[in-house]
């Protein structure tokens, strides 16, 4: 898709399309289904447009200029003109549908974000969740640990370091020369980034009170929109399946599509918890037994 932050629309572009997000919890696949989603040619799936921790605009879509001075005052200043203007704007006429990912934590940076999507009831919405929460917690915690958020092989250091990002290199050349160096830099062997870790009962019981406290409210927030609830694991184990409900759901027709993020930790839990053990006897009798393998 070929839209850069000055562009105008061509003559052939439209609004007639399926306005959508993807609501969900960090560590759900959200970045998976978004990268598989844009690899169809009938839709258009950003990323996280409103990270407010980020010092971009994380479009992830060919043409936007992710460092785009204009585009980020114009988040800043009215997300709803944003909005507008920048991605429920026209688009090519083959475009069945436009959406982002919106991370439950990412709303609290706008104010009055998530009452103006609530309130509009054209945008449908894709419930991302994960069914099991435990290994949702252990993806979290290391990728805070490694900084390690997506693997994705069709990164590259030509699209990390493409000619848009220039004008943000040449304001912030040491934050360019950072990347540079994270991206280069010696890396360990996979495994050996990832020390097993010690979970507290507390912690994990927070952890998993909290999930579906959100998955709640966001669930009622929505309740007036067509809905469609997608899980983590059906994503893996019954891709093409899944890919092909939200791509109908969405109004696109159903295709093959490219699937380029890997999963980060698919091996067993018992490997990633020091203290495996004493979790599954605390929890072996509660509705939370189920995440153990």
């Amino acid at each position: 898709m070929s839209t850069t932050s000055n562009s105008l629309p061509s003559a052939d572009a439209s609004t007639e399309y399926v306005p959508f997000i993807i609501v969900s919890a960090a560590r759900t696949g959200s970045n998976m289904l978004a990268s598989s989603l844009n690899s169809s040619p009938e839709i258009i799936c950003f990323r996280e447009l409103f990270n407010w921790l980020g010092k971009f605009i994380d479009y992830n879509v060919e043409g936007y200029d992710r460092s785009s001075p204009e585009d980020q005052a114009l988040r800043q200043q009215d997300f709803r003109s944003f909005l507008r203007k920048r991605i429920f704007c026209p688009h090519p006429k083959e475009v069945r549908a436009v959406g982002f990912k919106m991370p439950h934590d990412h709303f609290s940076g706008f104010e009055g974000l998530l009452d103006w999507l609530a309130n509009d009831t054209d945008i449908r919405v894709v419930h991302l969740k994960r069914r099991n929460q435990l290994r949702m917690l252990v993806s979290w915690k290391y990728a805070w640990m490694t900084g390690s958020w997506v693997e994705d092989r069709k990164q590259t250091l030509r699209t990390k370091f493409r000619l848009s990002n220039a004008p943000g290199a040449l304001r912030d050349p040491r934050r360019a020369v950072f990347r540079l160096w994270r991206f280069l830099r010696p890396r360990r062997p996979w495994q050996a980034r990832r020390e097993p870790l010690t979970l507290s009962v507390e912690e994990c019981q927070a952890f998993y009170e909290k999930t579906e406290r959100d998955a709640t409210y966001y669930g009622n927030r929505f309740r007036e929109h067509p809905e469609l609830t997608v899980y983590y694991e059906d994503l893996v184990s019954r891709r093409r399946t899944t890919l092909d409900q939200v791509q109908t759901f969405l109004g696109a027709k159903p295709r093959r599509l490219d699937v380029t993020t890997r999963q980060q930790n698919p091996e067993p839990l018992r490997n990633f918890l020091a203290n495996y053990d004493e979790l599954y006897e605390a929890f072996k009798d509660t509705p939370y037994a189920a995440f153990f393998d």
